[in-house]
């Protein structure tokens, strides 16, 4: 894109590669409309975001779709049961071709009948055959990229792409062992978490989740839930996890059955825009995806797991919809609004020596690969 307009980014200091001399990124980055116009082309539409679970893709012709930004795709088994992704737009006029998930034999634009094969081929467009030159082969519907991991079915932009494994290295392993039953959870219902759009950068969003200095303060049940001393945060690659090994029954968030089978919490974060979020009691998982909307409004879409025989999970549902979902929501429009004061360009990051639970070095990891992806190429 020669044309492409770069911002140039202005920080008065440096994001530090060792995050306890570092500094946040500068106020621009979460307002400037531009620069949220370079991070999709550089940040969401070249790497992998969540779209559903393989147990919505048991049979031939069933599909899902799924959004990243400005782009829809979809997702569906082919007869040879492959699954294939494709960008959600007809080659003839740009109608989008499928909505939500569901079943079927071919794929029909609503719009003027324009028919493709499971395996993206134009196989009918009416009265074309009229037409001097017409050649279906030239009009087959745009790939993308389709991986999985754990179950969870994942897609990708840009066509060469690394595998899921290799831009996330032990990231399967490591919930693996930490989610025993993974394999038996299937997706219960979609789960939108706060309010169908914050009035936040996406990034402000992200910073929230990945780091847990605010939960005393601003979430006092969800630091009830937990021994706070004992929590942890580690990053990897390009990914990262809370960990809370020890959690407390007696607590203000919700009661926690004595013969809880899960009695530890799990949340990882895995760039740019994946979160998986395991819950103490009944086995509960949700896979959220940070879901931008604009430069100021983002909102999150995804699943709820649980075990089909044991869907009780009430407790955690009613928590997470009307305590910590309206908590995270406010603090972060808050933070959004802060933003835009002149008062305001740079914070400094909490990091201590032992990289403690409380420890801001996740969200400095996010602002170094944020500011990686942002460099001018060329």
């Amino acid at each position: 894109m020669p044309n492409e307009k770069v911002v140039e980014l202005k920080m008065q200091q440096p994001v530090h590669e060792q995050p306890q001399h570092s500094y946040t990124l500068p106020s621009q980055l979460y307002l400037d409309k531009t620069i949220y116009e370079q991070e999709k082309r550089k940040i969401f539409y070249n790497n992998w975001h969540y779209a559903g679970h393989i147990s919505q893709l048991t049979k031939t012709g069933d599909y899902l779709t799924a959004r990243i930004a400005d782009e829809s795709i979809f997702v569906v088994r082919g007869q040879d049961d492959e699954l294939r992704g494709f960008y959600n737009v007809c080659r003839h006029r740009a109608h989008q071709l499928l909505e939500g998930s569901g079943n079927t034999r071919n794929i029909v634009c609503p719009y003027h009948a324009w028919s493709y094969a499971l395996t993206g081929e134009l196989s009918h467009a009416r009265n074309s055959e009229k037409v001097p030159g017409f050649d279906k082969s030239e009009f087959c519907l745009q790939p993308v990229q389709v991986d999985t991991m754990c179950g969870f079915v994942f897609f990708n932009l840009d066509p060469n792409a690394r595998s899921l494994e290799t831009q996330a290295p032990g990231l399967t392993q490591d919930i693996q062992e930490r989610i025993p039953s993974l394999d038996q959870m299937k997706p219960l219902d979609t789960f939108s978490f706060g309010p169908a759009a914050m009035a936040a950068n996406w990034k402000v969003v992200v910073d929230n989740f990945l780091e847990c200095y605010h939960c005393t303060p601003a979430h006092p049940d969800f630091a009830t839930l937990f021994d706070m001393s004992s929590y942890q945060m580690e990053t990897f690659s390009n990914w990262s996890r809370q960990l809370a090994p020890d959690i407390r029954p007696q607590n203000t968030a919700y009661s926690l059955p004595p013969d809880s089978p899960n009695r530890s919490g799990a949340f990882w974060y895995m760039w740019p825009t994946t979160t998986i979020n395991f819950l103490p009691g009944n086995p509960y998982l949700l896979v959220l995806s940070i879901f931008p909307l604009d430069h100021e409004r983002t909102s999150f879409f995804g699943h709820r797991y649980g075990l089909p025989h044991n869907s009780s999970v009430d407790a955690q549902d009613h928590y997470m919809n009307t305590v910590l979902g309206p908590e995270d929501a406010a603090l972060c429009e808050s933070v959004q609004k802060g933003l835009r004061s002149q008062s305001y360009d740079q914070g400094r990051f909490i990091v201590d020596p032992d990289l403690s639970g409380i420890a801001e070095h996740a969200v400095h990891q996010f602002h170094r690969l944020v500011l990686s992806a942002l460099e001018p190429t060329g």
